[in-house]
């Protein structure tokens, strides 16, 4: 799932680049009306944004400390919003920046911490227009409609944004579920095999926990698609996937690796207590037939096991070495886990 990840921080990029564009120009260009305005102070701070801006878009496509930058440009981006709503030459137009930021924070930095940071720059916003704008001499229907109107269209903007996070967020685990899901058998595919490896092995790593990889492959197979029809054998692989997937361990990771071959990773085992448990299970397999339009067919599987370290610390090396162990036991008469390499 890495790739999807690192998609994912592609799109807040190019978002990001997008803003200190549009901040680049409106900082320069802003700056020039306000010096011819007198309000210096602000035209400086908007210059040097402006050329801040430039800056950012440069780095933003490579740095790797991307979520860091998102946060040195947003809060002082803010921050310079703020002060113009605060200046007595502003007008009550300025407020309108005040709304955008629900969508630049969503957009840059995500559901929860937009959240956060949205509801602290928009309370300050909103205090700062009733005290720039609210006016006592107004009657009290008058300023109670103005405060509701600033109010009410501060908090539509941010929960609209807040949907919009939510529901991107749920459409893209939706897709790196599909992504790594086997269509056929609903197991995890290759894809999040090898995120899952990536993901154990620094567990392994970190914690000195034992990790075994295991690759099974079903005996005769080709005899029941030719037998039976690829449609039974279709069947018949979800009938094995049910039995292996009700019958691992929690914590383990099973994946159909392709065709009629499974792999399934298991932490917190070492070698003579993973052979047990996967020797278990081929022989439940052997004693559960998969039953179906009236035939009774029996399947079994041969698999060959690797230890992470030992036989490899990477999943191509590991599951190069169990495929040779599989291998073995195809040779030692299949319906059989090797373990080691025979002498």
């Amino acid at each position: 799932m890495n790739e999807q990840l690192v998609q994912n921080i592609q799109y807040r990029r190019d978002v990001m680049r997008v803003l200190v564009s549009f901040t680049c120009i409106g900082g320069l260009l802003f700056s020039v009306v306000n010096f011819y305005r007198d309000i210096y102070i602000l035209a400086a701070i908007e210059f040097g944004f402006g050329i801040y801006s430039v800056f950012l878009w440069r780095i933003i496509p490579s740095t790797p400390n991307f979520s860091k930058w998102v946060l040195l440009y947003i809060i002082p981006c803010f921050l310079v919003i703020l002060y113009a709503l605060y200046l007595p030459q502003s007008s009550e137009a300025m407020f309108v920046w005040i709304l955008t930021i629900p969508l630049v924070s969503y957009l840059l930095i995500g559901r929860q911490q937009g959240f956060w940071v949205s509801v602290f720059f928009i309370v300050l916003g909103i205090i700062v227009y009733h005290w720039r704008f609210i006016d006592a001499n107004n009657s009290f229907t008058l300023n109670t409609a103005i405060s509701i109107n600033v109010c009410f269209s501060a908090v539509m903007c941010m929960a609209m944004a807040h949907v919009y996070e939510l529901n991107r967020e749920k459409n893209e685990q939706r897709l790196l579920e599909l992504a790594g899901t086997d269509k056929l058998t609903g197991l995890a595919n290759r894809l999040k095999l090898e995120d899952g490896f990536q993901h154990y092995s620094l567990l392994s790593k970190r914690h000195n926990i034992n990790f075994i990889i295991a690759l099974f492959d079903l005996d005769f197979f080709k005899n029941i698609n030719d037998q039976y029809g690829h449609d039974i054998g279709d069947k018949a692989l979800c009938h094995v996937a049910d039995f292996l997937k009700n019958n691992k361990r929690e914590s383990d990771l099973l994946a159909r690796f392709g065709g009629e071959e499974f792999s399934l990773l298991m932490t917190s085992s070492d070698l003579d207590e993973a052979y047990k448990h996967i020797n278990l299970m081929r022989e439940k397999l052997s004693q559960h037939p998969f039953i179906c339009n009236n035939h009774n067919i029996s399947i079994t599987m041969s698999g060959g096991l690797a230890t992470f370290g030992k036989d490899g610390t990477s999943l191509e090396a590991l599951m190069k070495k169990a495929d040779a162990r599989l291998y073995m036991a195809k040779e030692n008469g299949r319906n059989c886990i090797v373990t080691q390499d025979q002498k």
